[in-house]
């Protein structure tokens, strides 16, 4: 028990290391998500003999393959895909696909209130309703027109983090 609780403390000390240095400098570094995974790595490998290596390579891997194709399209950064990817190393593969579900949830609410804060509610609904009938009908994307309102980058360090914690929330509240 004492394991898990440093562990979860690892984990939220990686989570608040990279939200912060993610909306100071828009990165996030690989001077925190590779220590983090490897902690991860490491102490699931000690932990469980060696049988939690697969456990948490299977994390790793499962919170790059998520993000990857954000990535490859533009839409995140790779610091946010490894710190993903690192989650997954100290919380396995369940638990990171958990916390990317309640990311992707608040990434969209995050996304959407900062549409409507910086270009009004009904400016907001116009987009949106564009975006969403050339995706259904007319099979275009609009995406990159869409992007030539100049908008503030979002800080996707901060709603992988929330969602991590919300999931381990989630998974520990169904545990008793």
């Amino acid at each position: 028990m004492t394991t898990q609780l440093t562990m979860f403390g690892v984990l939220v000390l990686g989570l608040l290391a990279a939200g912060i240095t993610d909306v100071r400098s828009s990165r996030v570094p690989n001077a925190i998500t590779f220590p983090l995974a490897l902690v991860g790595v490491g102490f699931h490998t000690i932990s469980d003999s060696g049988n939690g290596l697969f456990f948490s390579l299977e994390g790793l891997g499962l919170g790059l393959l998520l993000l990857l194709g954000f990535y490859v399209y533009g839409g995140m950064g790779a610091g946010d895909v490894k710190l993903l990817a690192a989650i997954g190393a100290i919380v396995g593969p369940y638990n990171v696909f958990m916390g990317f579900l309640f990311a992707s949830l608040f990434g969209g609410l995050y996304a959407v209130a900062m549409m409507c804060w910086h270009l009004g509610l009904a400016h907001t609904a116009e987009r949106i309703k564009a975006l969403l009938v050339s995706m259904v009908f007319m099979k275009i994307n609009m995406a990159a027109s869409l992007e030539e309102t100049p908008l503030p980058k979002l800080r996707y360090a901060l709603v992988i983090g929330l969602g991590t914690l919300v999931g381990q929330g989630y998974q520990w509240f169904h545990s008793i």
